[in-house]
C-alpha cells in the first residue's frame, strides 16, 4: 500500500513538472521567435511552424501609432497553444508591443496576461537607441523616468472613456485616484507626464474640468504639457459601450 501511494505521488509530479515544463518550453520558444523577428515576421507568426508551440489564435493587430519625439508604438495581441498533457492542450493570451524611433527598432515588450493568484510575466529588449527618446521625455515633461518606468507605464493600459462595458457605469477612479477632486490636482498633472497615452488623456481631462470651473492655475510648463496634448492629438483606445479596443482621435 505504501508503495503503491509513493508511486502515484510520483506520477503526479512528474505530470505536474511536464505540464509547466511545457509551458516554459513553448514561451521560450515564443520569445527567442519575437526577440529576433522583423514586424513583417510578426505580422505573419501564423505561417511560422513551431516545435512545442501548436497554434496561435485570435491573433490581432491593435493599433500602430506615433507617440512622442519620433517614436512609434504598434501592439498585437494573440493566443498561442501549447501540450498540456497527452491528450489536452492550454493557451496563452500575450501583448506585444514594439517600439521604433525614428523608423529603427528600439525594443519589444513581451506582456502575458496575468491569471489569477498569478505573478506577473513580462519579457523585453530593448536597444541603447531608446535612450534618446528617455531623455526627449524627461526634457519636456521635467520628470526623472528611466526605461522602468517606461515600461510599467505602457503595460498599465487604460481604455479612455465612460461607459465602457455592458452596464455603462461612470469610471470613479483611476488606479485608485479619484476623479472629479481638486485635491487630486497633482496626481492629474502626474497623469499627463505619463508615457501612457491613455493616463495623459485622463490627466488632460481632469485638469480641463478644473480649469473650466476657474478652480486651477496651472504653471507655464504644466500649460505647455496640456496644450502639448491636444495639438498632438494621438489615436487613443477607448471604447463604445460593450466594444473595447477601438482607437481614435480625441479631438476633431
Amino acid at each position: 500500500m505504501k508503495f503503491i501511494f509513493s508511486f502515484l505521488l510520483t506520477l503526479i509530479s512528474l505530470i505536474v513538472f511536464c505540464q509547466k515544463n511545457d509551458y516554459e518550453v513553448a514561451k521560450k520558444e515564443f520569445e527567442n521567435f519575437i526577440f529576433s523577428s522583423d514586424s513583417i515576421k510578426i505580422q505573419n507568426i501564423k505561417n511560422e511552424k513551431f516545435e512545442k508551440i501548436i497554434d496561435i489564435q485570435e491573433y490581432h493587430h491593435s493599433v500602430t501609432r506615433l507617440l512622442d519625439f519620433g517614436l512609434t508604438e504598434s501592439i498585437y495581441e494573440l493566443r498561442f497553444s501549447y501540450p498540456f498533457d497527452i491528450h489536452y492542450v492550454k493557451g496563452r493570451n500575450v501583448i506585444i508591443f514594439l517600439f521604433y524611433l525614428d523608423g529603427k527598432e528600439v525594443g519589444k515588450i513581451v506582456d502575458y496576461v496575468q491569471y489569477k493568484d498569478e505573478e506577473k510575466q513580462i519579457s523585453d529588449k530593448f536597444d541603447s537607441g531608446i535612450n534618446k527618446y528617455f531623455v526627449n521625455h524627461n526634457s519636456f515633461y521635467n520628470t526623472k523616468t528611466t526605461k522602468e518606468d517606461f515600461i510599467k507605464d505602457f503595460l498599465n493600459r487604460k481604455v479612455y472613456g465612460d461607459g465602457c462595458g455592458y452596464e455603462m457605469t461612470m469610471i470613479k477612479k483611476i488606479d485608485d485616484v479619484e476623479r472629479d477632486n481638486i485635491e487630486n490636482v497633482d496626481k492629474y498633472i502626474k497623469w499627463m507626464k505619463s508615457y501612457n497615452p491613455e493616463l495623459q488623456m485622463w490627466g488632460y481631462s481632469e485638469i480641463e474640468k478644473l480649469l473650466k470651473k476657474n478652480l486651477i492655475e496651472l504653471e507655464s510648463e504644466e500649460l505647455k504639457i496640456y496644450n502639448h496634448i491636444k495639438e498632438r492629438n494621438l489615436f487613443i483606445e477607448t471604447c463604445s459601450g460593450c466594444t473595447f479596443g477601438i482607437f481614435k482621435k480625441v479631438f476633431k
